[in-house]
């Protein structure tokens, strides 16, 4: 119990310092801005315009939770390092792992607000453009045909209350929990905020590539040599598979995923990220402040 309140106490901690960095504000307008830009595909078909709506919201709340959560956690030791504040928090009878885990769930939460934030706005424009669309129909009802018109109608219910999006919603915030994830290892392990952010930013693009990787790996036989097969290895058994997260362009295209997809996608987020915290809180036991 003393280490689960230890382990909240500094969540809580890193949730309110990450709070007052303006950078933050900077980029929920950013955000905003972006999420505003997509109600203006006026030129498209009734679905297309949603899709296009979609697609912006989703690539915003995307682009702007990775550059949060690599902002916010690049600069996770080496910060605590700098201002010395992590000898004296270590002084006291804190454990390593505690404090790892802590700095993790309160970046996660920092996440996690922005996420809810950009999403709630994106919400309701959506939720804004339909009413503006349907009283478009409604005006037009006398001359439309009624069958037509209903269906139109029904459409734009049907987009305004996708129960997709929130689906997609938990597999972005899932991707986004394992950058975290890996940041924090290469932060038990360097004192650069840049090469954290750097080499958090490659392996986040090697994931979009695992799956290649492991097939390459998997079906090359004989053609492979050793290095090659090697290499490929590492990258199938060590990098994420991000695109096992490409379900979040079906869900926003219209096509039906279950949820039982989406949960095995969850757990094993769960489980990735688990490994790596794991891994994160041996390799900074052992490191010499």
């Amino acid at each position: 119990m003393k280490g689960l309140n230890h382990i909240l106490a500094i969540a809580g901690n890193t949730l309110t310092e990450a709070l007052r960095q303006r950078i933050l504000y900077v980029l929920i307008v950013f955000g905003v801005v972006l999420l505003a830009l997509g109600t203006f595909g006026t030129d498209f078909s009734l679905g297309d315009e949603f899709k296009f709506m979609k697609d912006s919201a989703y690539a915003a709340i995307s682009m702007i939770g990775l550059v949060v959560a690599l902002v916010s956690t690049s600069q996770l030791i080496p910060s605590e390092i700098e201002r010395r504040t992590i000898y004296t928090l270590l002084s006291k009878p804190v454990q390593r792992h505690e404090f790892i885990l802590g700095k993790y769930l309160g970046l996660v939460a920092v996440l996690t607000l922005n996420m809810l934030m950009m999403a709630l706005i994106f919400f309701l424009v959506l939720r804004f453009k339909g009413v503006l669309m349907m009283a478009g129909l409604g005006g037009g009802g006398g001359n439309a045909p009624g069958e037509l018109q209903a269906e139109q109608i029904n459409m734009i219910r049907h987009q305004v209350q996708d129960p997709a999006m929130l689906q997609a919603f938990c597999l972005l915030w899932a991707k986004l929990c394992i950058v975290i994830a890996l940041a924090v290892l290469f932060s038990t392990v360097a004192t650069s905020t840049v090469f954290i952010a750097c080499m958090t930013l490659l392996v986040y693009f090697a994931g979009h590539l695992q799956s290649i990787a492991r097939e390459s790996w998997l079906n090359g036989g004989a053609h492979l040599d050793w290095p090659k097969s090697a290499f490929l290895a590492i990258i199938s058994l060590l990098v994420p598979d991000f695109q096992a997260y490409s379900l979040i362009d079906e869900m926003i295209a219209g096509n039906a995923v279950s949820w039982h997809k989406t949960a095995e996608i969850l757990a094993y987020s769960g489980v990735y990220i688990a490994v790596v915290m794991a891994l994160s809180a041996l390799i900074f036991e052992e490191r010499e402040l």
